[in-house]
């Protein structure tokens, strides 16, 4: 059973963190996430392989443990929360960027720096990185900075439904989100969409051994990738599917948990970012976001 330490409004990190007074620097990068109710035995044992990524790698770890609004509503909730903490600091003692994680991924790498997939330091405009797959832009698990923005949009999409109950939300808070930024540039010119693989890969065949050949190779989880996402799986199925991807994970398996300078992964983000910095200052900003 997960426990955490700190009743929910006093939020702290799941695990010890680095600070000035041991003598180690202040993490920059920290990890939200949400899990409540009972019966969770596969999404705790999920949650575990987050806190093991967070040791090895001094990452804080926020789990909302208590649900506090209806449902999916919660992420927003709890990431604003955290988003007011860290931004009531000073600066210099602020996380810079959240990573949001649903429940249903389980972290098979815990080698792999979250920091690998932001924006060099001189896209500071860049607020929020998301993926899509073959239904659209999917919110299971991205990086947000901490800034003022992030407020403003958590707030925007978490309001969607009350200001605007005539529209029909089809995946909630996805289908929120997504509106808020198709609905106001102020957000999107602030939003890149990166490949799926780097942080919200999917799942590939069911013992996790081996791609499934009906779907787009560059979608599905490969070894030495961050984590596996399971979008959509019935819980009466969750064992089935989530537990091979579980047995991999817990068995620290070498051959899937190299460093992330020993995966392709810097390489192939440096030249990501680089593409779109050199992009000249006029082309529309549905380029700048990867959707072309």
């Amino acid at each position: 059973m997960i426990t955490i330490p700190w009743w929910i409004y006093k939020l702290t990190s799941r695990n010890p963190i680095a600070n000035a007074k041991n003598n180690q620097p202040l993490p920059t990068v920290g990890k939200v996430m949400m899990i409540y109710g009972g019966n969770n035995t596969l999404y705790e044992r999920a949650i575990e392989t987050h806190q093991e990524h967070s040791r090895r790698l001094g990452y804080p770890l926020f789990i909302l443990q208590r649900e506090i609004l209806d449902g999916v509503w919660n992420k927003y909730a709890i990431l604003l929360s955290v988003l007011l903490q860290e931004l009531a600091k000073p600066s210099d003692q602020r996380l810079q960027w959240l990573f949001w994680f649903d429940s249903d991924t389980v972290v098979m790498n815990p080698h792999m720096k979250l920091e690998t997939f932001l924006p060099p330091v001189e896209a500071d405009h860049v607020h929020l990185l998301l993926t899509k797959d073959w239904n659209g832009m999917n919110n299971g698990v991205f990086p947000i900075r901490v800034h003022p923005w992030s407020v403003q949009l958590l707030s925007a999409a978490l309001a969607y439904p009350v200001v605007k109950p005539e529209v029909f939300l089809f995946w909630p808070d996805q289908s929120a989100l997504a509106n808020v930024l198709n609905e106001n540039e102020h957000f999107a010119r602030s939003v890149v969409y990166c490949p799926l693989r780097w942080f919200n890969a999917y799942m590939r065949s069911p013992d996790g051994e081996s791609l499934n050949p009906d779907s787009p190779a560059e979608l599905q989880f490969h070894p030495g990738d961050l984590l596996v996402h399971f979008p959509g799986t019935p819980r009466d199925h969750l064992a089935e599917t989530l537990g091979p991807y579980l047995a991999i994970a817990e068995a620290h398996r070498a051959e899937w948990e190299p460093t992330a300078e020993n995966t392709g992964y810097p390489e192939e983000t440096v030249n990501f970012w680089r593409k779109q910095s050199s992009m000249p200052s006029n082309v529309d900003s549905t380029h700048w976001r990867g959707e072309n």
